[in-house]
C-alpha cells in the first residue's frame, strides 16, 4: 500500500518564513511578491531614498506579505517583459527604460518589481507611495 503525502503549502511557507535556514519558495509555487498587478503594489510602502547616480537609486521597500528592504539598490535597465510600475501603476512594455532591484548576493524577494525610469527620475528623494 502506497502512502500519499499531502503537503499543506500554507503551513510549509509559514514555517519556512519563521526559519532563517529554510528556503521560502518551493517548486511550482509562485510567491505573493511575484504578483505584478497594481493591486499587489498598493500594499507596499515604497520610497526613493537617494539617487546615487544617473542610473542607480536607493529604494526602501516594505511589503508585509513578502519582504522588507530598508536600503535596496535599484539600477536602470531595459524591461525584458511587460509589467506594472510599482510607484505609479502605469503599464510597462517590454523594452521600456525601468529601474529594478539589483542582484548582489542572491535574488531579492521583489526581483520582479519595476519602476518606470521616467517616474523614478521625476521622483525626488524620500518621496514615494
Amino acid at each position: 500500500m502506497g502512502n500519499v503525502i499531502e503537503i499543506d503549502w500554507a503551513w510549509f511557507h509559514t514555517v519556512a518564513l519563521l526559519s532563517r535556514d529554510s528556503p521560502t519558495t518551493c517548486r511550482g509555487h509562485r510567491p505573493a511578491h511575484a504578483d505584478c498587478r497594481h493591486e499587489a503594489y498598493k500594499r507596499c510602502a515604497i520610497r526613493v531614498l537617494e539617487r546615487q547616480s544617473r542610473t542607480t537609486a536607493t529604494v526602501a521597500w516594505s511589503d508585509s506579505t513578502a519582504c522588507r528592504y530598508g536600503e535596496q539598490l535599484w539600477q536602470r535597465c531595459i524591461a525584458r517583459k511587460t509589467g506594472i510600475c510599482a510607484l505609479s501603476g502605469q503599464a510597462i512594455a517590454k523594452g521600456d527604460a525601468v529601474y529594478s532591484p539589483r542582484v548582489l548576493r542572491r535574488a531579492p524577494q521583489n526581483i520582479d518589481a519595476m519602476i518606470l525610469a521616467s517616474v523614478m527620475e521625476a521622483t525626488t528623494s524620500d518621496e514615494g507611495v
